[in-house]
């Protein structure tokens, strides 16, 4: 997929999921910024500072949650997917990180798998699809914190 379909991807999933429509239980005060297609907001990793899609601030500027968009994902992701889940909060009812990685239809498995051996806290791995509309579908495959973000996002079908 393109830097153009990565992009579209990562403003839809901020837009309708950090906060979902509607929801009630999203914190005063959080910010949702992405970097996709201007540099906002980077995180410390050992190879450097590091761009996340999406980053979720509170009032003080901490960082409390990040989601990954991820369009072929492998090892060469593991620096920065570590240092982000790391600096994530753990406010999560089953206290893993407030860690989102998202993926093209198909990788779910390879995704989870990769976090699972290299033991990176995660609190969901989503499955998208881009529609014929331009239009994102997000799919969740697990979801290991709030049972409430275990929710299809698909604006087209609405």
């Amino acid at each position: 997929m393109s830097q153009d379909t990565h992009h579209l991807v990562v403003e839809y999933i901020a837009r309708y999921r950090f906060p979902f429509p509607g929801q009630t239980t999203w914190p005063d005060g959080y910010v949702t910024t992405t970097n996709a297609s201007e540099r906002r907001k980077s995180i410390p990793t050992p190879a450097g500072e590091h761009y996340p899609d999406i980053v979720i601030t509170d009032r003080t500027g901490r960082v409390r949650e990040l989601g990954e968009v991820e369009m072929n994902i492998g090892p060469e992701a593991l620096s920065y997917l570590r240092a982000g889940s790391e600096l994530t909060d753990n406010d999560t009812p089953t206290h893993v990180k407030h860690f989102f990685v998202y993926v093209p239809a198909g990788q779910e498995e390879a995704a989870q798998t990769l976090l699972e051996e290299n033991g990176i806290s995660y609190a969901g791995v989503r499955g998208f699809t881009v529609n014929a509309d331009g239009t994102v579908k997000v799919v969740p495959s697990v979801t290991k914190g709030d049972p409430y973000d275990h929710q299809v996002t698909d604006i087209a079908a609405a």
